[in-house]
């Protein structure tokens, strides 16, 4: 029993909305750690002060409060430009997830029309074919096609062989002083006339490098290939002959049916769906880096801690290394030094020990937040891939839930892609088709696989695929493939 792709998909899109939860709540928790850095930081504010430390902990009020004042006026402004940004980007954040939802709506209800419309395309695709095996000159004539088919691949091959062997060859003879000698001279044809002397010695040169043997396989390797090519070319025509009649009599049929018409609806779907999933991906790209920009802000060491830095260091520039010293001494107050170093000690160590839990919890959320991106991508090449619509189907073996429970980072989430698609079949339809559907041209190399049957089914389709349609504006592009590959000249594939 095999699971629906539709379901697989809603299973992907629960996992992302579940981890996003999990994410949201991580950091919703992460406000009681700021308040208990607060107050640690409280307390090591008045031992910084005693003690004239002369550095930014970190971008926060009170560590701001802290510091020097003649720092202090630039930070601050640092500080509310942080959380201008912050407040900024959480209601953008919040206007594009509500975006991602209408999109997502979007792209399944693109999905379901497009697969009403292949389904529809695909029932008249069997119905022609059908038609088209109950013709018995259409099985007369799938079945020649199908035996100059074998034909032509035979001279093909023989063809590609000849030319190898010609290229193997002919620069030995070409590389032979002596037979280009008797051969531009065209010793042995009528056009050669030398006598006497010269003919003498030509002759003994002719007899010493067999020169009568060596010239026949010269023109075997110069002139077979050119023959052959006439001989595919003429063998080619004949096939498009017989290709032509099959055509119009497919055409003939499917025109009755409407089927062309129906394939240039799922063409036009097929586009209208592309489109709705490029829109998902975007507004889900741009979720992300919303997110990671917030993450950056949230992070009392982010990027506008690292400009606080940079702007208390070149204030430090400005002062004398006994400046420094004087105000480190000016600080002191009633406590003894002991009692002030013991106090922020005791103040650092549970400080460090709240900045080592927050640091891996920080890890751990940023690896939560890279596996929800991975997961991101796995459902953007799921949808790329077609794989939610009805007629994709997976194993059973195959369980979202248990996946993602065994996902710890980024890696695991893109095995789960690998995963997907080992799992992932398509649906019964028994001929050779696209995710697209089925065009003129696959319809015509169905039917005259199973018109010609037997061992000959093989052929036929070949027979038709490699077939340059004289005039189907609806598989207009197969077409101007195939001809570019048949009439270009180039006959050794």
């Amino acid at each position: 029993m095999t699971i629906p792709g539709p379901t697989v998909h809603q299973r992907l899109m629960d996992a992302y909305k579940s981890l996003t939860e999990q994410l949201e709540q991580d950091r919703q928790g992460m406000h009681d750690v700021q308040q208990e850095y607060e107050q640690l930081d409280a307390e090591r504010d008045d031992a910084l002060r005693s003690l004239a430390e002369h550095y930014l902990p970190e971008l926060t009020a009170d560590a701001i409060a802290s510091t020097w004042r003649e720092v202090q006026s630039e930070i601050s402004t640092l500080l509310l430009q942080k959380g201008d940004e912050e407040r900024l980007l959480q209601q953008e954040l919040k206007q594009l997830q509500k975006n991602r939802s209408v999109a997502e709506k979007a792209l399944v209800e693109a999905t379901h029309v497009l697969d009403a419309a292949i389904l529809e395309q695909n029932e008249i695709s069997a119905v022609v074919e059908k038609r088209l095996q109950a013709d018995t000159q259409f099985v007369e004539l799938a079945d020649r096609a199908a035996i100059a088919e074998v034909a032509l691949e035979r001279a093909e091959l023989n063809l590609h062989e000849i030319d190898q062997d010609a290229a193997r060859k002919l620069p030995s003879y070409q590389a032979s002083a002596l037979f280009q000698y008797l051969y531009d001279r065209g010793y042995g044809q009528k056009k050669y006339q030398s006598r006497g002397l010269t003919r003498r010695i030509d002759r003994w040169l002719a007899r010493y490098i067999d020169f009568t043997k060596a010239k026949q396989g010269y023109d075997f390797l110069k002139q077979t290939p050119d023959q052959m090519r006439k001989i595919i070319a003429e063998d080619r025509r004949s096939l498009n002959v017989v290709m032509e009649e099959l055509e119009r009599k497919r055409d003939r049929v499917a025109n009755a049916l409407g089927l062309p018409e129906r394939i240039r609806l799922t063409e036009r779907f097929t586009k209208d769906r592309q489109q709705s999933v490029q829109t998902a991906n975007y507004i889900s790209e741009s979720v992300n880096e919303a997110e990671d920009r917030i993450r950056d802000l949230s992070d009392p060491r982010g990027s506008y801690y690292q400009k606080a830095i940079e702007l208390f260091r070149q204030t430090l520039v400005g002062f004398k290394s006994s400046d420094l010293k004087k105000r480190a001494e000016a600080t002191k107050d009633d406590l003894t030094d002991d009692q002030i170093v013991a106090r922020l000690s005791g103040v650092e160590s549970d400080r460090g020990e709240l900045q080592e839990a927050t640091r891996d919890r920080r890890n751990l959320q940023k690896q939560k937040q890279d596996v929800i991106e991975e997961l991101g991508r796995v459902i953007q090449r799921f949808r790329a891939a077609h794989f939610d619509s009805v007629r994709s189907h997976f194993l059973d073996t195959l369980s979202i839930d248990e996946e993602i429970s065994y996902t710890e980072d980024a890696e695991d989430a893109r095995k789960l892609w690998q995963k997907i698609r080992r799992a992932q079949r398509w649906g019964d339809h028994d001929s050779e088709e696209d995710a697209g559907g089925s065009s003129l041209k696959q319809v015509l190399v169905n039917a005259m696989g199973k018109a010609a049957g037997g061992d000959r089914g093989d052929d036929a389709r070949r027979a038709g695929s490699r077939r340059v349609e004289y005039d189907s504006t609806s598989d207009v592009r197969s077409a101007v493939g195939d001809y570019s590959t048949d009439s270009s000249g180039d006959h050794s594939r």
